[in-house]
């Protein structure tokens, strides 16, 4: 992996580390990075499933029972 030097705000790392339970500013970022990849894996799923690319998925098979 390559080494980045950066500034971090340190309240905002504090903050972001409480909340996911971790405890260096490396698993911080990593996590936070790898959070913001599946919510935006997951938004572009269901932007798809909203305009209708899964539509044409044959739907639920309906059965009837007849009065005996």
């Amino acid at each position: 992996m390559r080494t980045v030097r950066i500034d971090l705000d340190q309240k905002l790392l504090a903050a972001a580390a409480s909340i996911m339970g971790t405890s260096s500013s490396n698993a911080t970022i990593n996590e936070a990075l790898r959070r913001i990849v599946v919510h935006e894996r997951q938004l572009h799923h269901l932007e798809r499933l909203a305009a209708g690319v899964l539509s044409a998925l044959p739907g639920p098979e309906v059965i009837t029972v007849a009065d005996s």
